[in-house]
């Protein structure tokens, strides 16, 4: 599929110059005859890269390419003008621009500049993509008391053969918990294979059953989500823990099992063993060795070196890292996570790939992360306005800390740290304000 190249200039001559040339090319290109509008067409659809003048009557070129760089990061501007200087290219490659060409442009060297801006711009996402896809998490990173005891769990478990019982919310890592008993295991040198209920039908058990014990003979296998499983399914399996073995659909004849069982599941099983949707004789085998691995947003002290990590693995290189800043790292670790690690880890995906190297600030962190967090008084802004500037200022600023004590669970140190202002500082200006808080 062509490339899609947005071209930016007031003077219709140029565009429509410019547009022939590419598309002689083999480019499909848009116009827009000024800032405004090259941002509703960004908006509407992104194109692969934006030619953009700098002289233009109204928003002028340096202006809409801040605007651009706001809204997508990762889209590649080259600028052109016939005026340049060398300070004018300094501003724009300093805003993002990804090169700066005079006019009028050599084609040679307009071609050139535009093929490799897009093969470096999808080579950084390809690489992002690929990282996302290898860079598997084998390891429980975090110093909390909470991922600690599943550490301890995993240690214990890993020595013996018994089953064990994963629970957990959704994105929590209760797959890579399965996998490091895995790893720490007497198996480790077989081979670690996942079968989730939702890929498999009540006819095809038992077939997936056989073909897995020749693919992973004397390794582990493990049961994503078993609440899924249907009553056939689950029959079949208790059969299959029974006799530690199955049937070979093809030949008749036994196949025994040696296979460790690790299941997993986000639902009460007790409860719908209670409410007679999960068999209990199944229930009771799978549940030999129960671990549960615990949500995101119970283990807040994790969150910074889980980032750093997902940074480090998923950047196609150093200098492509985006950086917390500490008010940042206050909302990350602020945040409920409903995806857990999951969804901690797409952020940063999401980070490495729209700010590339860049500092991240709360602004530039997805609205759902930051919106709604704090409740508004609709009636303190009334009652500032009557007050003289000294009253109203206090006002305002006991008003504003205490929201953001609610915010982060009135933690002195991440709210300092949001606010912009010293430990100390903020103790000061707490206890100046009248206004309590539960650190010393």
């Amino acid at each position: 599929m062509a490339h899609e190249i947005l071209i930016v200039d007031d003077e219709t001559d140029i565009r429509t110059s410019l547009s022939g040339l590419l598309e002689d090319e083999g480019y499909t290109t848009r116009q827009a005859a000024s800032g405004q509008e090259a941002l509703d067409m960004v908006g509407e659809k992104q194109p692969d890269l934006v030619l953009l003048d700098i002289w233009m009557e109204g928003m002028d070129g340096l202006e809409c390419l801040s605007r651009l760089k706001r809204r997508a990061p990762d889209l590649p501007v080259v600028m052109i003008s016939g005026h340049g200087t060398i300070e004018t290219a300094v501003q724009a490659t300093l805003k993002g621009a990804y090169d700066f060409i005079e006019k009028p442009p050599s084609v040679e060297r307009l071609l050139l500049t535009i093929d490799r801006a897009i093969r470096e711009f999808q080579l950084r996402r390809e690489n992002v993509l690929l990282r996302s896809r290898s860079g598997e998490v084998h390891e429980l990173l975090g110093g909390s008391s909470e991922i600690a005891a599943v550490r301890h769990t995993i240690r214990q478990v890993a020595g013996g053969d018994s089953r064990v019982m994963l629970t957990g919310e959704s994105g929590a890592g209760k797959e890579i918990v399965a996998r490091l008993i895995h790893q720490t295991s007497m198996r480790k040198d077989k081979p670690f294979a996942s079968l989730s209920p939702a890929a498999i039908s009540d006819a095809t058990v038992d077939v997936v059953l056989s073909g897995i014990l020749d693919q992973i003979k004397g390794g582990t296998l493990f049961l994503d989500e078993v609440a899924d499983l249907t009553a056939v399914m689950q029959a079949k399996l208790l059969r299959f823990l029974q006799q530690g073995g199955v049937e070979d659909p093809k030949t008749g004849q036994r196949k025994e099992a040696d296979v460790r069982i690790i299941s997993s599941t986000t639902r009460d099983i007790a409860a719908l063993v209670e409410g007679g949707e999960f068999r209990a004789d199944l229930y009771y085998r799978l549940n030999v060795v129960p671990v549960h691995v615990p949500a995101l947003r119970t283990r807040s002290v994790d969150i910074p070196p889980l980032v750093q990590h997902f940074v480090k693995i998923l950047s196609p290189d150093a200098s492509s890292q985006p950086k917390m800043s500490p008010a940042t790292m206050a909302v990350l670790t602020s945040y409920p996570w409903p995806g857990n690690v999951r969804q901690l880890r797409n952020l940063v995906e999401w980070l490495i790939i729209m700010h590339p190297g860049k500092a991240i600030e709360p602004d530039m962190l997805p609205t759902e992360l930051t919106r709604g967090e704090l409740p508004v008084d609709d009636g303190l802004l009334s009652q500032i306005v009557t007050l003289p500037l000294r009253e109203a200022r206090e006002m305002f600023e006991k008003s504003y800390l205490c929201a953001q004590l609610r915010r982060f669970s009135g933690n002195i140190s991440r709210t300092a740290d949001f606010v912009g202002m010293e430990r100390s500082a903020l103790h000061r200006k707490l206890k100046t304000l009248g206004v309590e808080s539960r650190e010393a």
